[in-house]
């Protein structure tokens, strides 16, 4: 679908389970970008990023944003002890090789950034740049207390209009720069609708990985990582 700015392209992992990414301005020359969205969040996030940089003026570039398993697009996996940042890693990795893409620049918000992270301790020959963006080599436990406190608990909306006023209340104090129709764009990647109903998008046994985390006890710090 060239009039939408990208091409959806599926591919399998090494576990056989379908997954998603789209393709933007892919006949462009040079360094790729490849774009990894949050924990729950997919590759709409991307949307008006990945048209900016594929329709650059001087430097065009080929983006891939991909979904995660069990997000967006991408097939569920039956066991969610999968949903994990080492098997995503090696999901990217997977998707790489299927669009023959060698090296790349990286660009990963929050989950992303992990992933992003575990890439630099296993095929670090794939990074050429990397911009991490709200995730860092220290996760505190608090954060991850507060987004599970939200996920266990997060409001039903039943129009889009609705969504957005809730994402609005939530996020408002943090993001003072967005305008409507960046909330707009905000909420529409966090939902799918189905049957005249909307669900957030993506599949609730994401939950159970975060709590299986024991906040009490320190999360190991990512420096080694970073530093890669």
């Amino acid at each position: 679908m060239p009039e939408r700015g990208f091409r959806d392209v599926f591919y399998s992992a090494q576990d056989g389970l379908k997954l998603h990414a789209r393709l933007y301005g892919e006949a462009n020359p040079g360094l790729p970008v490849v774009c990894l969205p949050g924990l729950t969040r997919n590759a709409r996030d991307f949307h008006a990023l990945a048209e900016k940089l594929s329709t650059d003026a001087t430097t065009p570039r080929k983006v891939i944003a991909f979904d995660y398993r069990g997000r967006g697009l991408s097939d569920n996996d039956p066991d969610w002890r999968r949903y994990d940042v080492t098997v995503e890693a090696a999901d990217i990795v997977s998707g790489l090789a299927a669009f023959g893409v060698e090296h790349a620049a990286f660009i990963g918000t929050s989950r992303g950034g992990l992933i992003i992270m575990a890439l630099a301790g296993a095929r670090p020959t794939l990074m050429k740049a990397v911009v991490l963006n709200d995730i860092g080599p220290v996760v505190e436990g608090d954060g991850l207390a507060q987004i599970r406190a939200y996920l266990q608990r997060a409001p039903k909306p039943g129009t889009m209009a609705e969504a957005v006023k809730i994402q609005k209340a939530i996020h408002g104090e943090a993001f003072p720069a967005l305008d409507d129709e960046d909330w707009w764009r905000f909420t529409e990647a966090l939902y799918r609708e189905e049957k005249g109903r909307l669900r957030a998008d993506f599949d609730p046994k994401l939950l159970k990985p975060l709590k299986a985390i024991d906040l009490d006890t320190p999360l190991p710090a990512l420096w080694p990582l970073f530093e890669g």
